[in-house]
């Protein structure tokens, strides 16, 4: 059986990062689906890379502006990065929902097989826990235990 989709044409896939926009480039909040997971494009206005496994919050500059510098417990993610990191001044895509490796806080990060997180400060990612006070609501729920300053597979499903 034959799946169909109503999506713009991609001239370069999901892992696609670039300095500047050409004519064939999608557009800043341009969606698309590929294996299954959701991703967004976007900008990284902030003054830090965004490397696999960080989470990107709106920077508040433009539309779909993005950046890691983030509240922990406190603030809207857009997505995670998960093919190659987006240096500043760049476009890429962001994986907004579906499996992708995350980095966990290097202070609070440790976080238990089926654990909820959200996310912390710099891109990075904290459990979900009244404990510690980090009781956001669950933007991903991760598939093996992961102890802090280091990463691990988790689905998410963010904005």
């Amino acid at each position: 059986m034959a799946i169909y989709a109503n999506e713009p044409i991609r001239y370069a896939g999901v892992s696609m990062v670039t300095a500047s926009l050409g004519t064939n480039d999608p557009e800043v909040g341009a969606r698309t689906t590929d294996a299954g997971s959701e991703y967004i494009f976007v900008y990284n206005a902030g003054n830090s890379i965004i490397d696999v496994g960080m989470g990107a919050v709106l920077s508040g500059v433009s539309g779909y502006s993005v950046t890691v510098s983030a509240t922990t417990s406190n603030d809207f993610v857009i997505g995670i990065c998960q093919n190659g990191s987006i240096a500043t001044g760049s476009y890429g895509w962001l994986l907004t929902r579906g499996f992708t490796q995350v980095e966990m806080d290097g202070t609070s990060g440790t976080v238990s097989k089926g654990g909820l997180i959200e996310i912390s400060d710099i891109g990075v990612w904290a459990p979900v826990s009244n404990t510690t006070g980090n009781n956001a609501p669950a933007q991903g729920k991760v598939m093996e235990a992961i102890v802090s300053a280091a990463s691990g597979t988790a689905y998410v499903s963010l904005f």
